[in-house]
C-alpha cells in the first residue's frame, strides 16, 4: 500500500525587516549559477526564508593548497533569524558539502530524504558540527515552513534517493528540479515522477528552476540498464581481476557491479574510506541488497583466484591518495595491477580532471592492463538529463517564467534556448548570476531587485577566507615566478655586512647554476654601498635597502635570463636592538 504523505509543520518568527519588498516573493540564487557545484538558493517571502541546497566546490588549479571552495553565506547569516529551514534535495558534495560552514551561522530544521540525511549527519560528524533537528521526508510529504508550502517530488539521479520541490508560496509555485533525469529502465519506485510535475503544470506553475547541466547535450540520457548490460559482458570475458573506479555516491552504479559480478562467479571487494562507508549506509538502509557471501574483504584479496575478482574503488578523478591511483603506482597494499587486469572507469570526467585520469590511464597501460572508459563503451550514465528531458519537464510544468539553475553560464544559455523551442518568449525566460534578486508580485510580474552579498570562501586548513585572498595570489606568484631569497646581515656600528651575503634560489629553472647567484650576490653587494653613502648608522633606512635590492636583483634575472622571480630580501641588523 502507498505510504501516507507526511506533513511538516514549523513555526515562524517575525523579524525586523524583510530582505524582499512586501507581496513579493524573492528567488536568491548564492551559488551554482557560474559553475559546477556550490549550489545553494534562497527565496525569500514576507518574513520568512528557507534555503535550498548548501554544496560546496573542489577547487581548481588556480587555487593552489585550497581544500574546499564555499559560498559565501554572508546573506543567510545576516538573516539568520528569518530562516526557517534548510531543504536537501540529494546528497551530492555541490549540495550538501557546504551545510558544516552554514551551520557556524544559522540554525534552521533542515529536511531531506533517509540517504541524504544519513550523508548529511556523517558530513557534520566529520567536521565535529552539532548536528541540527533532522527532519526525514520522503516523495509526498510536505513541509510547511512559514510563508512555503513545500512538497518533495521523487526524482532519478546518479545518486538515489533525490527529491524536486514543489514550493507553493503566496506568489505562486516554484517547482525546483533539483538535479534529475529520465531513466524510465529505473526501478519504479526511483523514477522521476512525471506525474507530480504534470500535477502542478495543471495548477499553474509560476517559476521553473531547472537543472541545466547537459542543456547542451542533444537527445536522451543513458539508462543504468544499459550500463549493467555493458559490465556484465566485461565481467564475463575478463580474464584478469576487474576493478572499477566509480563516485562511492553512486549506489545505483555498484548493485549494477553487484550483479554483474554475482552473475561472472566474482567476489565484491571494496575500497576506499568514502566507498566503503557509502556501502554501509546503502546496505543499512536497504538501498543495495548484497549478500554477505558476495562480499570479501580487500586483505582477502591475493587469497582469491583472480578470476573471482571485481574491485570497486575510490579514485575516479584520478585523486592521488585513492584507491586506485595507489594500484596505479604500485604502492596498494593488497592488489598489484599486472597485465590481464582490467580497469573501468565509470565516472564521468570532472573539468579541470583530465590530466589526473590521463596520467593514470598511461600507468595501468603501462602495466599491461585493459582500461576501459566511457569514450569507448557505456560504463558510464550521466545522472543530469539530456536536452529532450529537459524540455520534457518543461513541457510538463508549463512555468509562466523558466530561471536556469546548476551550471556555467553556457549550461544556463543552453537552458534558455530549450525554453525558447518549448514556445516561452524571451521576455520570461531569466538567467541569472550568483547574488542576483528576482522578484516575483502576487499579479505574476517579475523584476530583478538590488544585489545580496555573494562570491567564495576557500578553506585553506582550518581557515576560511576571500577568494581574492592575498596568500592566494602570492602562491600563484610564487608557482608561476619562483623565488629569490636575498639574505643580508648588517653590523649596528657601522652597517657594514657582516658574513657574505646568501644567495637562495628557489623554483627558478636555473637555480642550481652557480655563477647565477654569485652574479646576484655581486649587485646586492653593489646596492648595499650605494645605499650605505650618507646613511645615519643610529637611523638607517632598511626600507630603502631593501627596495633596492628587489629592484636591482630582479633587473638581473629578467637581463640574463629573461625571468621576473619573486625578490624577497631579508636584512638583519646583529647584534639586535639595545
Amino acid at each position: 500500500m502507498p505510504q501516507t504523505p507526511n506533513v511538516f509543520e514549523e513555526r515562524s518568527f517575525p523579524a525586523s525587516e524583510s530582505p524582499c519588498p512586501p507581496g513579493a516573493l524573492a528567488v536568491i540564487p548564492l551559488g551554482g549559477l557560474e559553475e559546477i557545484g556550490l549550489n545553494c538558493t534562497a527565496l525569500c517571502y514576507g518574513e520568512d526564508i528557507i534555503v535550498v541546497d548548501a554544496g560546496l566546490m573542489f577547487p581548481e588549479a588556480n587555487l593552489p593548497g585550497v581544500d574546499l571552495v564555499v559560498p559565501d553565506f554572508t546573506f543567510l547569516r545576516d538573516n539568520a533569524a528569518r530562516v526557517r529551514g534548510l531543504v536537501l534535495t540529494h546528497g551530492h558534495e555541490d549540495h550538501i558539502g557546504a551545510l558544516a560552514f552554514l551551520l557556524q551561522s544559522i540554525w534552521p530544521p533542515v529536511y531531506g530524504t533517509g540517504l541524504t540525511l544519513a550523508l548529511t549527519r556523517s558530513r557534520l560528524e566529520e567536521y565535529q558540527i552539532s548536528v541540527p533537528k533532522l527532519n526525514q521526508v520522503k516523495p509526498g510529504d510536505v513541509a510547511r515552513l512559514g510563508a512555503f508550502s513545500v512538497e518533495f517530488i521523487r526524482v532519478n539521479h546518479s545518486i538515489l534517493d533525490g527529491v524536486a520541490l514543489a514550493v507553493t508560496t503566496p506568489a505562486g509555485v516554484v517547482v525546483h528540479t533539483g538535479d534529475f533525469k529520465i531513466d524510465y529502465g529505473a526501478p519504479p519506485d526511483e523514477r522521476t515522477d512525471l506525474h507530480a510535475f504534470a500535477r502542478y503544470g495543471e495548477r499553474g506553475v509560476l517559476a521553473l528552476l531547472s537543472d541545466s547541466t547537459n542543456s547542451d547535450v542533444p537527445g536522451h540520457s543513458s539508462s543504468e540498464i544499459e550500463v549493467g548490460r555493458t559490465l556484465t559482458d566485461i565481467f564475463q570475458k575478463a580474464e584478469g581481476r576487474v576493478i572499477l573506479a566509480c563516485f562511492a555516491s553512486s549506489l545505483a552504479r555498484i548493485r549494477q557491479v553487484a550483479l554483474a559480478a554475482r552473475g561472472s562467479g566474482r567476489k565484491l571487494l571494496f575500497d576506499g574510506r568514502s566507498m566503503l562507508a557509502t556501502v554501509e549506509l546503502g546496505r543499512g538502509l536497504g538501498f543495495l541488497n548484497v549478500d554477505e557471501d558476495d562480499i570479501v574483504d580487500i586483505d582477502q584479496a591475493e587469497a582469491l583466484d583472480d578470476r573471482r575478482i571485481a574491485a570497486v574503488v575510490t579514485g575516479s578523478q584520478g585523486e592521488p591518495l585513492s584507491a586506485l591511483a595507489r594500484m596505479a603506482v604500485g604502492e596498494h597494499r593488497h592488489i598489484d595491477v599486472v597485465k590481464g587486469d582490467t580497469i573501468i572507469f565509470s565516472a564521468r570526467v570532472i573539468p579541470g580532471n583530465e590530466r589526473a585520469i590521463a596520467n593514470l590511464i598511461n600507468l595501468f597501460h603501462n602495466k599491461g592492463a585493459i582500461v576501459v572508459d566511457n569514450r569507448y563503451h557505456p560504463v558510464h550514465a550521466s545522472g543530469h538529463g539530456h536536452m529532450e528531458e529537459l524540455k520534457l519537464v518543461m513541457s510538463l510544468t508549463r512555468p509562466r517564467y523558466l530561471v536556469p539553475v546548476h551550471g556555467e553560464p553556457q549550461h544556463l544559455a543552453g537552458m534558455a534556448a530549450l525554453g525558447r523551442q518549448v514556445g516561452l518568449p524571451e521576455d520570461r525566460i531569466k538567467i541569472l548570476s550568483n547574488g542576483s534578486r528576482l522578484l516575483f508580485g502576487r499579479d505574476g510580474s517579475c523584476s530583478l531587485g538590488d544585489t545580496v552579498p555573494t562570491g567564495r570562501m576557500l578553506l585553506d586548513g582550518n581557515r576560511l577566507g576571500q577568494a581574492g585572498d592575498p596568500v592566494i595570489r602570492r602562491r600563484l606568484k610564487l608557482a608561476d615566478l619562483g623565488l629569490v631569497y636575498v639574505i643580508m646581515v648588517l653590523g649596528r656600528d657601522d652597517l657594514a655586512q657582516l658574513c657574505p651575503v646568501k644567495i637562495n634560489i628557489h623554483g627558478v629553472l636555473f637555480e642550481s647554476d652557480p655563477d647565477l647567484s654569485v652574479e646576484a650576490a655581486d649587485v646586492a653587494d653593489r646596492c648595499h654601498k650605494n645605499w650605505l653613502r650618507g646613511q645615519d648608522p643610529g637611523a638607517p633606512d632598511l626600507n630603502a635597502l631593501a627596495d633596492g635590492l628587489k629592484r636591482e636583483v630582479r633587473s638581473l634575472f629578467k637581463q640574463s635570463i629573461k625571468s621576473r622571480p619573486i625578490i624577497w630580501p631579508e636584512i638583519i641588523v646583529y647584534p639586535p636592538g639595545r
